[in-house]
């Protein structure tokens, strides 16, 4: 082995193992293109991954909560033994921390989460920046580790889905595909953290990709397994909260649990309206440096932990206190409030945490109050306050994340317990669909629907709005001018084989439409033709903005019945039209998973300046590849591109330094390959494919 090592031999011997790996894959699976590989090699490896990244998040986060606190993971008994400074200057030191890193960054790094997420889902494709990413995760640890009032999954669930998106968009994954990871690393952050392998894939789906269908839910289930696999092997498969042996007492206690899910509903609003208020308060602190806001929200915090200590960190200590029912009414009912005022000024000063596991205290506490009060009222009715606290975190969690599908599953594996799972439904999907009336915006998509950004469309819609109108639009060579006469627009209908025809001014600004039908009234009176102009012939005509995304244009069409429609841009300029066939073809490609592919390509025209549109057979690509090393120093003649591979090499971009690259357009036989040459291809899918896999392995 040393041997090949120094010989340098070593790294042939990886690509031969990879591609015997890669054929032995292909052979025994039926996966016949290399991204059908690397895909399914993915989900196992981001499950795995995302576990040992969870299992380092935790130790570093409690790492830090010992150097911060002393003594061990009992954070309320370290802070209720600890002395009044240590209680202020724990938080403070933490956010110090996440303010260093916010100078350091240069950017606020609160809504690098989940919320960010839904929108690389919804806007690009699945692609995650990796530094914003993994700045909000140290932040995370530093915020969490040092008692600041939020959860640890908002740093693991980002970490595991940026590295998800990473692999996926390195090795040329499609856009969907690369979607489906995400989630794959979103529910195995959650269910490493949460010991939820069932809960976590539906949070991935219900939550971060809005879509149940069974090619994602396969997937995602496997990377979840696979993580919980890795922390149960170090941290066992107890659930994280325990309760005793509660039960439906009777049929007629689920009225009880509908007015819960309606009370957690009202505090859901509550939750949402407090957090984002807390976070327009600090904004608005403009005399303040954003990277001294941290210090100053945690500070409040431990201001307000020397009263109410149960405010600090993630509470689950509290949590199961409440769901024993140990804890007496007055913190009950004050605690909530304590707990909502700590997260508010925790998230609102720009630290970095999850919102789930704050929901989950609140929940609790607000259930166990609820719960108590209704078992002494109906004590042979009803069981005890600790039911309804397990239920309330559910309610809340329902409620804020308006996904009330994960909350009764995850509440489900955390407690263990089957004999709740009718109130469990009965009051999260109370709970969900009123809040959802009461308050558009879920925890999560509030700060995006304040961008104008609406997620609630998700994979199917979310694969054509992440398009623009004018991404598709094909420029129009048949437009006529107002002044053009009647036979000029007969003939132009004639050569053109169109319904409607466009019609727009000197400036290039678009005036109206002429049907076909609207021009037959003038063969009745053939004498007046020649005063005939297409001015006269037009009609208004509706129009796409530019920007309008193409989920948007979907609508459109559907309330029209024309073929194409026109696009214009924000002054009114005509910019060219869109096709149904277009849309069609790209929800077929995006959404449906068939490569329908459709390629612009600029045309030689000079005289005419147009760009022809051409559209590829389902089977075909035009893609951009790397030179491999195989064919540098050969020439055209010699690789025999199309003998072999079957595939034409339209263009050769050779770099320049300091210069644009310079464009071979019609090479000879006789041009030889440099390295570095990038080659504009076309032919069959998997024969580009192939190319474009020997060329990345080149790069190794």
């Amino acid at each position: 082995m040393r041997a090949a090592w120094a010989s340098g031999r070593w790294l042939e011997t990886m690509r031969d193992r990879a591609r015997k790996l890669d054929f032995a894959l292909a052979r025994r699976f039926g996966l016949a293109t290399r991204e059908d590989r690397i895909f399914y090699l993915l989900i196992g490896a981001v499950g795995i991954l995302v576990g040992f990244g969870g299992l380092a998040i935790g130790a570093l986060t409690d790492l830090l909560q010992r150097q911060l606190w002393g003594g061990g993971r009992n954070l309320l008994a370290a802070a209720m033994s600890a002395p009044w400074w240590l209680r202020i200057g724990a938080p403070v030191i933490g956010g110090l921390m996440v303010g260093m890193i916010i100078y350091a960054a240069r950017m606020r790094l609160a809504g690098h989460g989940t919320s960010s997420l839904l929108e690389a889902v919804a806007l690009k494709g699945g692609r995650i920046e990796a530094k914003p990413v993994l700045l909000a995760v140290a932040a995370g640890v530093a915020t969490v580790g040092s008692g600041g009032s939020l959860g640890r999954e908002g740093p693991m669930v980002s970490l595991g889905a940026m590295s998800a998106s990473w692999f996926g968009a390195r090795l040329g994954l499609s856009s969907q595909r690369v979607k489906i990871l995400v989630g794959c690393g979103a529910a195995a952050g959650v269910a490493a953290l949460y010991n939820t392998p069932i809960g976590g894939a539906l949070f991935a789906m219900e939550v971060i990709l809005g879509n149940f269908a069974l090619e994602i839910f396969g997937p995602i289930v496997v990377s979840s397994v696979l993580s919980t696999l890795v922390v149960r092997s170090f941290h066992g498969n107890a659930p994280i909260y325990a309760i005793p042996g509660y039960q439906l007492v009777s049929g007629w206690e689920l009225v009880f649990y509908v007015g819960l899910g309606i009370l957690g509903a009202l505090a859901s609003v509550v939750f949402i309206g407090a957090t984002r208020g807390a976070e327009r308060l600090f904004r608005s602190m403009r005399f303040v440096p954003t990277p001294l806001r941290p210090a100053i929200g945690m500070a409040l915090v431990g201001v307000l932990g020397l009263y109410v200590p149960y405010v600090y960190g993630n509470g689950f200590e509290t949590i199961t206190l409440a769901l024993h029912g140990k804890l007496p009414l007055l913190l009950l009912v004050a605690l909530p409030v304590a707990k909502l005022a700590a997260t508010a000024l925790t998230h609102g000063s720009g630290a970095v945490g999850g919102m789930f596991t704050p929901s989950l205290f609140v929940g609790s506490l607000v259930g166990g109050a609820y719960g108590t009060w209704v078992h002494h009222e109906w004590p042979t009715l009803t069981a005890e306050s600790g039911a309804y606290a397990a239920i309330g975190m559910a309610a809340l969690a329902a409620g804020t994340s308006h996904a009330p599908i994960s909350a009764i599953l995850i509440l489900f594996e955390f407690t263990g317990n089957y004999d709740l799972i009718l109130p469990l439904m009965i009051a999260s999907i109370t709970s969900s669909l009123l809040a959802r009336k009461l308050h558009p915006g879920s925890i999560y998509t509030e700060s995006l629907l304040k961008k104008g950004i609406d997620v609630s469309l998700r994979m199917e819609e979310a694969a054509l709005a992440s398009l623009k109108a004018a991404d598709l639009a094909r420029p129009d060579r048949d437009v006529l001018r107002p002044s053009d006469d009647y036979k000029k627009v007969v003939d132009r209908f004639l050569s053109a084989h169109r319904q409607r025809l466009f019609v727009i001014d000197d400036g290039n600004r678009l005036l109206g439409a002429i049907s076909l039908h609207d021009i037959k009234h003038a063969l009745e009176d053939p004498e007046t033709l020649t005063a005939v102009v297409a001015h006269d012939l037009m009609i208004p005509a509706e129009a796409l903005q530019s920007d309008e995304r193409l989920h948007r244009a979907t609508e459109v069409f559907a309330a029209s019945d024309f073929e194409r429609l026109p696009v214009i841009d924000g002054e009114g300029r005509f910019v060219g039209v869109l096709a149904k066939r277009d849309l069609l073809s790209v929800y077929a490609q995006e959404v449906v998973g068939r490569p329908a592919l459709l390629a612009k390509l600029a045309t030689s025209r000079e005289d005419q300046g147009e760009r022809g549109v051409l559209e590829l057979p389902p089977d075909f690509s035009l893609r951009m590849v790397p030179l491999p090393d195989s064919l540098v120093g050969k020439t055209l003649a010699e690789a025999r591109l199309p003998q072999v591979w079957g595939v034409r090499i339209l263009e050769i971009q050779r770099p320049r330094e300091g210069q644009d690259p310079e464009r071979l357009l019609d090479a000879g036989g006789d041009t030889r390959f440099e390295e570095g040459d990038l080659l504009i291809l076309l032919g069959p899918t998997a024969a580009v494919e192939a190319l474009a896999g020997e060329a990345r392995e080149s790069q190794v």
